[in-house]
């Protein structure tokens, strides 16, 4: 793995993290990151020119989970294909989201859908269009899309491009511009409802969508996990860049200021305004620091407590990264690091890890000090039966031996059907029902030698006719007591691919999870 070089830029006190970054993807142009919260592990990488890709425990996918490149446009540099979203169900509706800039420059927010027959491949046939913005430029596209904790759809909308918001976007309740909305997108409404919560239904110069205003554009909305708060980061004009808190309970209808304010100033320059009914930013930094604000995660996991419940941000331009932390009723902002790096975007893993995207340089995980020792480690909690949900036909028994440090699995398949008489099934071809392998495991991986046998009978005294041959490898990557990745090669018959792999039950899960290092 490849270390992201970073110095520090001022001396960090006791408590502030020291910041590492390790790269976990190569892939390039990663606007966003997401996970699906459906028990994988995997991470979701979109790629602005117009696909989706996954990466598995640090290991990207060859194919892409979404390709809709032929539809996105890219002609400005803020355009692009530039979120995707996974609603709470989304391990048993299939159902995901994403915004990217369409034909003619018009934003789109799409409901798209897995594939039944593969976890890691999306139908991109299967869309169904939402809503259509229309940009009157071609930057401020703002668009991170985030379910809440209510299970809403929010999504943030630049105020539609331009220096200091010639249309007054922002401020005109007529218009989805410069605004973070809030809708319901349950498939059951065709395309979407309205909660009718939202703070401006029944106010006929407000659009009912609409959750606040007063937004230049916003990169990007986070949800902090642990307490339901909402962070807003939101780029500025020429001045100042600003961090804007929404605490978990709001009923919505703030106001956050653009293009009356620019952060906590005014836009007049030296000229008074009147800040009557804004929400003022809780952080902000000049533009001697940087230029355009990359938000931003909570971070709520479990192996860096320096970390905890600290919103970290970064600057495009400037490569700094800062924490923020609330102390009562003041807030924080310390400067953590100076990467050498633009950075485009912030993600969050299933356990709460947090990682940042370079377009160029690719996606890292971001620790406090060395990674804390691997992300799981295997035990023997794990022997059991194992399948792909994608592949019902087939499954694995592996038997885990930690005094030996030893991983044991056989491959099978389920179905009766035999071979015609005298015929040699291959691997794959009705009939041949078993292989097996064996090897080490250290941490979270057993690397494993694969073992074929020929010509032998269930139920049948015969012996086989040779012995085991060993024929290709077989690495298992596991990324929690559910999950887990399974990449193998068969020599002589020239297979190779990847399987994610799920308990067929969960009675030992409890067994693993103990057994885990706190």
């Amino acid at each position: 793995m490849w270390c992201l070089l970073f110095v520090l830029a001022l001396p960090a006190a006791a408590q502030d993290p020291d910041l590492q970054f390790t790269q976990v993807s190569s892939q390039r142009s990663v606007v966003d990151i997401a996970n699906a919260g459906d028990g994988s592990g995997r991470l979701f990488l979109v790629r602005q020119p117009g696909q989706i890709y996954i990466n598995n425990n640090g290991v990207d996918l060859e194919t892409s989970f979404l390709n809709i490149a032929n539809r996105v446009t890219t002609t400005g540099n803020e355009q692009g294909l530039l979120s995707v979203a996974f609603p709470p169900d989304y391990a048993t509706s299939g159902y995901f989201y994403v915004w990217y800039t369409g034909g003619g420059g018009a934003m789109v927010l799409s409901r798209f859908r897995v594939r039944d027959d593969d976890p890691n491949l999306a139908d991109p046939n299967s869309e169904t269009v939402l809503l259509s913005v229309t940009q009157p430029f071609a930057n401020h596209n703002g668009g991170r899309l985030q379910f809440g904790p209510d299970g809403m759809l929010y999504l943030g909308l630049g105020d539609g491009g331009g220096s200091f918001d010639p249309d007054n976007n922002a401020q005109n309740g007529s218009t989805l511009l410069g605004k973070l909305i809030r809708i319901d997108v349950d498939p059951g409404h065709g395309s979407y409802a309205v909660p009718p919560d939202n703070p401006f239904v029944g106010n006929g110069a407000v659009r009912d969508e609409i959750w606040a205003t007063g937004l230049r554009n916003p990169w990007r909305i986070a949800f902090d996990s642990g307490t339901g708060d909402l962070y807003i980061a939101d780029v500025g004009q020429n001045r100042f860049e600003e961090i804007n808190h929404q605490p978990n309970g709001s009923s919505g209808g703030e106001n956050y200021g653009w293009d009356i304010m620019e952060g906590s100033g005014c836009t007049g320059g030296g000229n008074a305004c009147n800040t009557t009914g804004l929400t003022l930013p809780v952080a902000t930094y000049d533009h001697d620091l940087g230029c355009s604000v990359t938000g931003g995660e909570v971070y709520r996991g479990n192996r860096y407590p320096s970390m905890q419940g600290m919103y970290f941000l970064a600057d495009y331009c400037s490569g700094n990264i800062w924490g923020l932390r609330r102390n009562g009723s003041q807030w924080a902002l310390t400067l953590l690091a100076d990467t050498a790096f633009a950075i485009s975007t912030f993600g969050r893993g299933e356990d709460g890890t947090i990682y940042v995207a370079s377009p160029s340089n690719g996606v890292f995980l971001m620790s406090d000090g060395a990674p804390a020792g691997v992300g799981f480690a295997i035990n023997d909690g794990l022997s059991d039966a194992w399948f792909d949900p994608a592949t019902h036909g087939q499954g694995f028994f592996i038997i885990v031996w930690p005094d030996t440090g030893i991983v044991f699995l056989s491959w099978f398949t389920y179905d009766t059907e035999r071979p015609p008489q005298n015929v040699t099934a291959l691997l794959g071809d009705p009939g041949h029902r078993w292989l097996t392998a064996q090897g080490a495991f250290s941490g979270d991986t057993a690397s494993l030698d694969v073992y074929l046998t020929a010509g032998a009978v269930f139920d049948s005294a015969l012996p086989a006719p040779a012995p085991p041959v060993q024929d290709g490898t077989i690495t298992i990557t596991w990324n929690g007591c559910n999950s887990a990745l399974l990449t193998y090669g068969i020599t002589s018959l020239g297979l190779a691919g990847q399987i994610p792999l799920e308990r067929i039950a969960t009675d030992r899960v409890p067994l693993c999870e103990a057994q885990q290092e706190p």
